[in-house]
């Protein structure tokens, strides 16, 4: 069995490095309806995008079809109380 979660996310002003916050709202049918809920949250004043995840007993998949995200940012999972997705800046590489 599926379960279909949003995550949106903005920029945090209140750290000092580069992170964002993110929102998981969770417990949607389908891919579809995930979108919908994303879609409906962009206007929100902050908000840059968000990602459409696919979570099942064992694994999770970002639909990229149904998200909207820049091509700079990481989609991860936390599992600290529970599962919890982020999607933050990927990290740049640095040369030494």
């Amino acid at each position: 069995m599926s379960d279909f979660i949003c995550v949106y996310f903005g920029k945090d002003y209140s750290k000092s490095d580069d992170k964002f916050w993110n929102i998981n709202a969770k417990g949607f049918a389908s891919a579809k309806e995930a979108e919908k809920h994303g879609l409906y949250m962009m206007p929100m004043a902050g908000c840059l995008g968000f990602a459409v995840i696919e979570e099942t007993e064992d694994c999770w998949k970002v639909f990229d079809d149904y998200s909207i995200l820049s091509p700079n940012v990481s989609v991860g999972v936390e599992y600290n109380c529970g599962v919890s997705y982020s999607v933050q800046p990927a990290a740049q590489l640095q040369l030494v």
